[in-house]
Order: structure tokens, then sequence, then C-alpha cells
């Protein structure tokens, strides 16, 4: 019974990555004419005084020739983020900022709030979000925008971790490939599974007609994957945009507890999601990373035959070598690759453990 029920969960693993792998695949290129759509830009920034200046810095540099706009929205920041919002935006026209009022009510994930602030005040025909500690290319906002073309209506941009080559900052590297790649796979095989609000951009129509982030207020996040897969109800047309020239540096997490803290956060919504058929995916998927981190144990014990722990430990281990460096040469990251062992060793215990962290006990915390 044993060796059946691990066979189906490593079986599941390896499918599910072989469809990732043929989406990366079959994810295309930006085409050569681009459409320039007007666009507004929404950041919103809670104490963000260290990177706030160089995030305002690098999106006044963007090279786009469309009419495009920033609103700036400050969420209740106590540190010297309004000053900076303000000093800059004076200076800059295309720029503006709005505050949050302090006394806000409390919600599970502000962040939705902090962007419908920024929403409200758009003039322009395209929402495209960026995080706060995101520093993107010259050519983000043109190779974003030009892929609105004909009836696309959501287009989701990549992103990779900077930082050193220490082991915390290498793991974020590959693991923040990998998220990127299930991005790239699921929107290109027409199944958007994930998103990220970090390079993300929609019809500002369609963010409207769907009902915003009403119906997600209460969730501790959603601004995203949860949002796209609202939108996609609706008879539109979406696109990922695996353009190496356009990703996004996100800043990586600086602890092994922030990264533990961090991707609890990410599970938070994991059996909240409308559709019952994508929880239970989930739901298994998780579960054949219970039996690779415990599986050890028991065949210590004398419980079970070390082959039900190797043989889908090597077939994970296989099937994510060849989704990674697909993906890593598409990206121009393939170097990256190298810290697979790394990886492989610190993931299965890290998501074991922060799945129930986030998913049931609800023990993270957003940066205060």
């Amino acid at each position: 019974m044993e060796l059946i029920l691990v066979g189906i969960l490593a079986a599941l693993y390896v499918l599910m990555f072989l469809y990732f792998t043929i989406g990366v695949l079959r994810a295309k290129r930006p085409p050569e004419s681009l459409s320039r759509p007007s666009v507004t830009v929404v950041v919103p920034l809670h104490n963000e005084e260290s990177c706030a200046l160089r995030t305002l810095i690098a999106l006044n540099i963007q090279e786009y020739q469309g009419d495009w706009e920033v609103i700036c929205v400050n969420d209740r920041s106590t540190d010297r983020t309004p000053e900076i919002l303000e000093a800059f935006c004076q200076n800059h026209p295309r720029f503006q900022v709005v505050h949050v009022p302090m006394d806000a009510p409390a919600l599970p994930s502000p962040k939705k709030r902090a962007l419908e602030y920024g929403f409200a005040l758009a003039r322009y025909d395209v929402l495209m979000t960026m995080d706060a500690d995101c520093t993107p290319s010259q050519s983000w906002l043109s190779s974003m925008a030009g892929r609105f073309q004909g009836n696309i209506a959501i287009v989701q941009g990549a992103k990779r971790n900077n930082g050193g080559n220490t082991p915390l900052f290498a793991y974020q590297k590959l693991d923040t490939l990998g998220f990127t790649l299930i991005e790239a796979a699921g929107f290109s095989q027409g199944k958007p599974m994930v998103a990220s609000a970090a390079a993300l951009a929609y019809r500002k129509d369609l963010f409207f007609k769907v009902g915003g982030f009403s119906d997600l207020m209460q969730y501790t996040s959603g601004d995203d994957d949860m949002l796209v897969h609202k939108m996609i109800q609706e008879p539109v047309e979406f696109c990922y945009n695996l353009d190496p020239a356009a990703v996004v540096e996100t800043e990586p997490v600086y602890t092994w507890k922030g990264l533990l803290n961090q991707r609890a956060r990410w599970a938070s919504n994991g059996t909240n999601y409308s559709n019952p058929l994508y929880v239970l995916f989930l739901t298994l998927i998780y579960s054949f990373y219970v039996w690779l981190c415990l599986s050890p144990l028991l065949v210590l014990a004398g419980f079970v035959d070390m082959h039900l722990w190797l043989i889908p430990l090597a077939a994970k281990c296989a099937v994510d070598l060849l989704f990674l460096a697909v993906g890593g040469y598409r990206l121009k990251l393939l170097h990256l690759v190298l810290w697979l062992p790394l990886v492989e060793l610190v993931q299965i215990p890290l998501i074991t453990v922060a799945v129930p962290m986030g998913s049931f006990f609800k023990t993270f915390k957003w940066k205060v």
C-alpha cells in the first residue's frame, strides 16, 4: 500500500513538472511590433525608506514612449518614506503620492487597500503593479505594455532575486526562478496557477468589472494569483512576458527565519482558492513533500524500505533539474542551476513546515 501511494504522489509530481517544462518551452518572446497603451504604475509602500528612492529612480528612467504615470501609495509608514515620496514627486511630474490615513482600520492584507487607493486615481487604461523593493530595467515598462495587443487583458512579468552568493541568497535566487517559471508555464498553457504582483499588469476596466479586491480583502494575500483567477473567468486573453530584458529584480529576505515567515505567508491562502480541484491538487503535492521530509526518519526507524525514499527523491531531483535548466536557459539564468543540491536539501523541510504555519496556524507576520 505504501508503494502504491508513494508511487502515485511521485508520478503526479513528475507529470506536473513535465507539464510545466512544456509550458516554459511554449512561452513566446515579445513580438517585434509593440503596442503603446496608456499605463498607470501603482507602487504601494510601507516603511520602505531603505529602498524607496532607488525604486523611484529606476521607474523615472523608463524608456516607454506611450503615456504613463506612477502613483505611489504611502501605506501608513512611520519612517521617512512619506518625506522621500513627497520630495521626489514634487520634482517629477509623472509621479504623484497618495497617503492611506494613519487611522485606517486594520485589515488582514492592507496591501490590497493601498493598491485600490492608487487605482482610484489612475488616469490610464492599463494598471501595472510593482512592489516597493523591486528594481525594474529601463525596458520593463515598454516590454510589459507592449504585450497588450489584440484581446490581451492580463500580462504577468518575470522577476529574479538580487543579493550575493551566500547559501541563503543563492537558495532564494533559484527558488524564485522556479516560481517564475511555474507562472510562465501556467500562463503559456492557458491555465494560470500562480501570479506575482511584483510585475503584473491588467486592463483597468477588467479589474473593476470583476469587483477588484472587494471579495478578497479577508485574505492575507491574493492581490496577485487570486485576483488573476477571478479575472480569467471573463472571456479575456492573457500572456506571460518571458523577456529577459524586462525581468524585475526583487530584494531577498536576509535571514532564514525571515524566509520561513515569507513562505508561510505565501502559503496562507492555500485552502481558500475557489476551485476545489486546485486545492486538492495543491494538497497532493504538499503530501509528496511531507513524505520526502519524513521518510528518512521512517527508514532509520525501520518502518519502510530505503527505496521508498530514494526513488521518489531521485525522481523529484531529475525533473526539477530538467525544468530549471530549460527555464534558466530561456531567461539567461542557467548558472543558478548549480545551486540545485542546496535548494533540494532546504526546500523539502521548509515547505513542509511553512504550509501548516501559514494555512492553519497563521504564525507569520507582515512587515511592521
